[in-house]
């Protein structure tokens, strides 16, 4: 007898993870991962149960977004799932049977996690001190890592300098409060853990050999 798809994920659901997650709350689970694209547990209390209640039917995540041409990517580490959507075709370029995803990203966004990312390697190999995995530096450590490893500048106005901050933090590779000096060159900022995964080592590796050929790196946000 023919189902709904309705009744496939109920019934799924039902057999994975002890039918701890009901269809209402896996809708929205996928709706959440639709629309920010990630749930990192270490964010917040709510994200911590989003979190909690996707890796309960992770796998049926997956194969629904499968379907639409998204990726879903669990970085256990970090404790965090990132969707990746629908790349353009890469020919051979493939790792594991599934196709790298390249987001379309700004060149400024690029560029900045691009340096986040090198600046908490730096970090991890003891050149930079963490605290609770976070790694403090200001605006200005930014800007010039940016310059220094890609020749890049960051935004020269404060709006469009603090739009992408915030676009940072949506992505959850920064975190910063929005004071009175928002957008000023010295406001603190935190690079977060989950940069690591958003940023593959060969992404890093490749941004910085091109530089050296006086290119403009591609977006790195690449399912690892």
């Amino acid at each position: 007898m023919l189902q709904s798809l309705a009744q496939y994920i109920e019934q799924r659901l039902d057999a994975e993870g002890a039918g701890i997650v009901k269809p209402a709350r896996f809708a929205e689970l996928a709706g959440r991962l639709l629309s920010s694209g990630v749930v990192w547990r270490e964010h917040s209390r709510p994200e911590a149960a989003l979190y909690d209640n996707a890796i309960q039917c992770e796998q049926l995540l997956r194969e629904w977004f499968a379907c639409i041409g998204f990726v879903l990517v669990h970085d256990s580490d970090a404790r965090l799932l990132r969707l990746y959507p629908p790349g353009e075709d890469g020919g051979e370029d493939e790792e594991d049977g599934v196709r790298r995803l390249r987001a379309r990203l700004s060149r400024d966004f690029v560029a900045a996690v691009i340096a986040l990312r090198f600046l908490y390697t730096e970090a991890l190999t003891g050149r930079r001190p963490l605290v609770d995995e976070r790694l403090a530096i200001s605006l200005e450590e930014l800007s010039q890592a940016v310059v220094s490893l890609l020749a890049h500048k960051l935004p020269n106005t404060t709006s469009e300098r603090l739009a992408l901050l915030r676009e940072l933090r949506k992505h959850r590779v920064l975190h910063f409060v929005e004071g009175d000096n928002a957008g000023d060159m010295q406001m603190g900022l935190a690079v977060l853990r989950p940069v690591m995964s958003f940023v593959s080592d060969e992404a890093l590796e490749e941004a910085l050999r091109l530089v050296g050929r006086r290119q403009m790196p591609v977006a790195p946000g690449e399912a690892s």
